[in-house]
């Protein structure tokens, strides 16, 4: 199989039990959750789907000489997102974490994908828990697969970086101590400070988090209204939108015409007029290890600069947000 991505162009994937796993209805359905929960909605430039994701964490788990089991669990560790990903954790209430896809992980697995893991005598319970795998899962704010793959590649979709800048980061990283880490201060400090952008302009933007809210209130006006059952929310992102699109409720029509429409730059922050409250997000900033004369070093030892561009940034994530959209 041959697969195009946005850092590493084309891949040949020839791998057997990978590839079965990518035809399993589990991993296809990813095709059809978007990376960015509703952005590409009416940013359609932000259009990357779990399923591109996936298969970028698997191969960079393969290029970093992660064993065939831990390459699995990078490659499988998103089937259980619902629709639009992490809208769900806002209906849910799980927004400070963004964990509600572990809650229901399990049964994700006990489908096709068990029976495929079976056939070549690989653990399931090994490939399921990501956490026992350092290279795919680790601790923010280290590097992980996961985290370094959506950091170039969603610095790729804001065009904050092009695909020659991610190659040249990804090929000054190593191994050692079972955890991904830079060669070059410098160029360390330039994928800091890209998760940092990234973070406070693109995954937890005042507009990102704003989108996120619309949808759920859509949502739950949807399942009240019978417009939509919570089962829909474990199909994909096209079933959902066709469902709001089409339905005969007006009020929902409207709501979903507006979020369609949603000017990025007129989601404001203001405290004395708003009319969402944003309490608090996921610092997903990344202050990565540089080896500096054979130690382990952070990127904000190394500059005070950054440290104190990192301390703000997890200021503002962590504190209420006053948000409203102007006309």
């Amino acid at each position: 199989m041959r697969f195009t991505d946005k850092i590493y162009g084309n891949i040949e994937i020839t791998e057997p039990v990978v590839l079965e796993l990518i035809d399993t209805p589990q991993l296809q359905r990813l095709k059809k959750i978007h990376q960015y929960g509703i952005y590409h909605y009416f940013y359609p430039e932000a259009d990357t789907t779990r399923f591109e994701h996936s298969l970028g964490v698997y191969w960079l788990l393969k290029q970093f000489g992660a064993g065939l089991e831990e390459q699995l669990a990078g490659l499988l560790h998103d089937i259980s997102h619902g629709t639009f990903s992490h809208v769900i954790d806002h209906l849910y209430n799980r927004y400070e974490k963004e964990d509600y896809q572990e809650s229901v992980n399990k049964k994700y697995f006990q489908t096709d994908i068990s029976a495929v893991l079976k056939k070549y005598k690989i653990d399931t319970d090994a490939v399921e828990d990501i956490k026992r795998w350092p290279l795919a899962e680790n601790e923010l704010p280290n590097i992980c697969a996961d985290r370094l793959q959506y950091t170039l590649g969603d610095g790729v979709t804001a065009n904050r970086i092009d695909q020659k800048k991610a190659k040249i980061i990804i090929n000054d990283l190593v191994v050692k101590n079972d955890m991904i880490v830079f060669h070059d201060k410098d160029i360390a400090k330039e994928f800091a400070e890209l998760s940092l952008w990234m973070c406070g302009n693109f995954w937890h933007s005042n507009w990102g988090v704003y989108s996120y809210n619309m949808l759920k209130n859509i949502i739950v006006m949807a399942i009240e209204a019978g417009v939509l059952m919570k089962e829909d929310l474990a199909t994909d992102d096209d079933v959902v939108i066709e469902k709001l699109e089409n339905c005969s409720n007006n009020d929902i029509i409207e709501a979903t015409r507006r979020l369609k429409n949603l000017d990025r730059n007129k989601v404001i922050e203001d405290a004395d007029i708003y009319d969402y409250i944003h309490k608090k997000s996921k610092m997903r900033v990344i202050d990565p290890l540089v080896i500096v004369e054979d130690r382990l070093v952070r990127v904000s030892e190394i500059y005070p600069e950054f440290k104190l561009a990192f301390e703000k940034e997890k200021e503002r994530v962590n504190r209420s947000r006053y948000l409203k959209l102007i006309d």
